[in-house]
């Protein structure tokens, strides 16, 4: 904590404060069990977005929000893909 004094003559207390947002996240998955919590956590932590995910990878959120949300797994290529984007493991494609 440090204070100053303004050019008013007013007493200024100043805090900081960081708190990790991903912590606090109902949407963010500790504990992943599926390909795509896996994927979404990942992405999650490399602070990107699913626009960020569609855009590098040329498909669309819509896309991305089914590989996450409802199960769906990409092709193989994309699968190569988002490895290198995400640093994904085996482990973490694998049914």
């Amino acid at each position: 904590m440090s204070f100053s004094i303004t050019p008013e003559g007013r007493l200024v207390y100043t805090m900081k404060i960081t708190i990790d947002l991903l912590k606090y996240n109902p949407k963010y998955p500790k504990h992943p069990k599926n390909f795509g919590e896996r994927l979404r956590k990942k992405r999650m932590d490399k602070r990107l977005t699913m626009k960020d995910i569609a855009t590098r990878l040329g498909v669309s959120e819509t896309t991305v929000y089914n590989w996450e949300i409802k199960g769906i797994k990409p092709y193989r290529r994309t699968i190569k893909e988002l490895k290198s984007i995400l640093g994904l493991t085996e482990k973490d494609i694998s049914i």
